[in-house]
């Protein structure tokens, strides 16, 4: 990386679009050059080849804020489209969500967190606040844990990383033994239980799923609330994802007979 040649307008272009997601809230000229640390002037051309360009729009003319556009979609959902997982998935995330009353996630792993790529929660009673393109921590999500573990032993080191762990609440699992132990409980079972450790309120059952090279790709997960789960309904969640994360490995060409393969550390 530190070979790379960066373009200094590119690179701008770039970080100005990930301000707009992550703020939450529309911006102004000002709060965009403050944030930037760039002059008002250099900031002024930026927002104007953007908006022309269809990537922000004007949010509210009287107070002169901006807003991610309309072609930051079509980009993104030209992305999702060219992956192929997320078009097969929406089928599977929307019968899950249907079957239990809770809301179904699919991520994919990228720089060491989980990102989540779609969601279904037309049936679910409380929706989770989870926001599609955020990235949460893997080794605290039912998501990111489902995924975590599909993959050796040397990845999911590399992923925690030599300095403190981060914890989310505290049921997260913030030691290496005590996260490569649920690791192995994971493969084991076949599935992965978030149990309050990335939010108190949340109970999530997850599985990975494989692509035709027998790699794990993605991860499916149902989130529920802690205070309605019984033995019971875990049981058919469980049973139910697990269902999920096979048909859409399978759809993906996966040859494999467990969704958690013995795999070369």
């Amino acid at each position: 990386m530190d070979n790379i040649r960066m373009n200094k307008s590119a690179e701008r272009v770039a970080d100005l679009l990930v301000l707009f997601a992550k703020s939450g809230a529309p911006l102004t000229l000002n709060e965009i050059c403050k944030q930037m640390n760039m002059p008002k002037s250099s900031g002024f051309e930026l927002v104007q080849t953007l908006l022309h360009k269809g990537f922000i729009e004007m949010d509210d003319a009287r107070l002169k804020t901006y807003r991610l556009g309309i072609a930051v979609f079509e980009t993104g959902m030209a992305y999702l489209s060219n992956m192929g997982v997320p078009h097969m998935a929406r089928p599977l995330l929307q019968e899950l969500n249907r079957q239990t009353g809770s809301t179904a996630f699919l991520g994919i792993e990228d720089k060491g967190r989980i990102v989540y790529l779609d969601k279904a929660e037309s049936y679910s009673v409380m929706r989770p606040t989870a926001k599609l393109g955020s990235r949460r921590y893997m080794h605290t999500t039912g998501l990111g844990k489902a995924l975590l573990a599909a993959l050796p032993t040397s990845k999911v080191l590399e992923i925690l990383g030599e300095g403190e762990i981060p914890s989310r609440t505290s049921y997260s699992k913030v030691t290496v033994p005590d996260i490569l132990q649920d690791m192995q409980e994971i493969r084991e079972r076949g599935y992965s239980i978030d149990d309050r450790e990335d939010h108190l309120e949340m109970y999530c059952i997850g599985s990975a799923v494989y692509d035709q090279w027998d790699e794990p790709v993605a991860a499916i997960s149902v989130a529920s609330m802690y205070s309605g789960m019984t033995p019971e309904r875990e049981a058919s969640i469980v049973k139910l994802v697990k269902e999920a994360a096979w048909k859409l490995s399978g759809q993906l060409g996966y040859s494999g007979d467990r969704l958690y393969p013995q795999r070369q550390e």
